[in-house]
């Protein structure tokens, strides 16, 4: 298993296809247990959701996630308050979203990803 840095407040998630832009909301609320440069550790599954967000190929600013999306922990070893820790890369291939294509509600897969941990001192296995 890689080692990679824990992920953490101010962390970004990020698609990996055709959706950019729109208002990301963290759901999930960090441990104000363990930190990592000052700032609470993600565990166990990362909750957030979209909205307002564009779409190759649908209406501007229709595309959301369905309901709340979640990428699950890669870590094997590292825990914060007894659950696995986020990490850089950790993602969800499939997250359920949805938006609409002349006025029509389409729902469509799309892969999310952690890609900037929100600090780089930390590392986890």
């Amino acid at each position: 298993m890689a080692l990679l840095e824990v992920a953490v407040q101010g962390l970004t998630v990020a698609p990996q296809g055709i959706v950019s832009g729109g208002v990301l909301s963290i759901v999930s609320v960090p441990s104000t247990k363990v930190k990592a440069e000052g700032k609470g550790v993600y565990k166990q599954n990362l909750q957030f959701t979209l909205s307002g967000a564009n779409a190759v190929g649908y209406d501007p600013g229709t595309v959301m996630t369905v309901g709340t999306a979640s990428i699950s922990p890669t870590s094997t070893k590292n825990k914060a308050e007894g659950q696995f820790v986020m990490r850089k890369n950790d993602q969800n291939l499939a997250v359920n979203m949805t938006g609409t294509i002349g006025g029509t509600p389409t729902p469509f897969i799309e892969p999310w990803k952690i890609t900037v941990p929100g600090q780089t001192k930390v590392i986890g296995e």
